[in-house]
């Protein structure tokens, strides 16, 4: 555990912390995730050095917590950080008689503005499906389908099926999605996400290698 992360919390969940097992799959995460970016992307927002009740961070971290099927909405997610110790300490919140309403995700979003709010989400996601690739985190195909490239050109997908469950589910709906595509790079991979129109979340990333190695000679 960093030494800026037991300066965040106060005692009582520092000890809390210290219950959560190494192999936590939520803890493996957060701590895999590189979250240097979000200063810069809000800065107009959230100035170096200002004292804040909630920090971008834990407030994303919570956000993370619906995406992956943790929670079904904020209102559940407030009373999870409220009552679940475990999850409170793993978002960074350093006081279990202060975590966050419901209004405050509501209202975190909208300030940040919607645009901005999926930007850094997505860049998010695509940085936890580089995660599954290097086997820190697994992630249901329900949730994110995730197709990994080799250098040799093979690929596999995480719907741990003989058969493709992600193929055959766009085959039989009846319903065509609108949706968009974005690329990033992310821990030695480039990461092309697509993304539905109208949720906003991403439906599948493909992973490739960064840098293809040259045949040996």
């Amino acid at each position: 555990m960093s030494n800026q992360i037991k300066r965040q919390l106060s005692f009582t969940t520092y000890e809390a912390y210290k219950k959560i097992k190494d192999d936590d799959a939520i803890k493996i995460l957060f701590e895999s995730i590189d979250w240097s970016f979000l200063p810069s992307l809000l800065k107009d927002i959230y100035p170096e050095g200002r004292e804040l009740v909630y920090t971008p961070v834990a407030l994303f971290k919570s956000q993370l917590l619906i995406w992956l099927g943790e929670v079904d909405s904020n209102r559940q997610l407030a009373k999870a950080l409220r009552f679940n110790s475990r999850l409170c300490v793993l978002c960074g919140f350093d006081n279990f008689l202060k975590t966050p309403a419901h209004s405050t995700f509501s209202y975190f979003r909208k300030k940040i503005g919607k645009e901005r709010y999926f930007r850094i989400l997505h860049r998010l996601i695509a940085q936890v499906a580089t995660l599954t690739a290097d086997g820190r985190v697994n992630i249901n195909s329900s949730i994110l389908h995730i197709v990994i490239y080799s250098n040799d050109g093979k690929s596999i997908c995480n719907c741990n099926a003989h058969r493709c469950k992600y193929q055959l589910k766009k085959k039989k709906s009846s319903r065509k999605n609108k949706t968009f595509v974005k690329h990033f790079v992310a821990n030695s991979y480039k990461v092309k996400m697509t993304i539905d129109s109208v949720f906003q979340l991403p439906t599948e990333v493909i992973l490739s290698p960064k840098e293809k190695k040259s045949p040996i000679q």
